[in-house]
């Protein structure tokens, strides 16, 4: 999960949401992993993580 959350952050995209995502490389891109940033203790601080369910994610 550290891995995840490390290039989620370092090597993802902006998610909209205060956070990034990583994404798979077909076409179209389809989130694969998300984070988000902020807390009510510090702007910085990592609120949550999860694997995003891309049949979900479709609805």
């Amino acid at each position: 999960m550290d891995k995840k959350i490390s290039t989620a952050i370092w090597s993802g995209d902006p998610n909209g949401r205060g956070g990034y995502s990583t994404y798979t490389k077909s076409c179209p891109r389809i989130e694969k992993f998300r984070t988000i940033i902020g807390t009510p203790a510090g702007k910085t601080d990592l609120l949550t993580a999860y694997k995003v369910d891309a049949t979900r994610a479709w609805r």
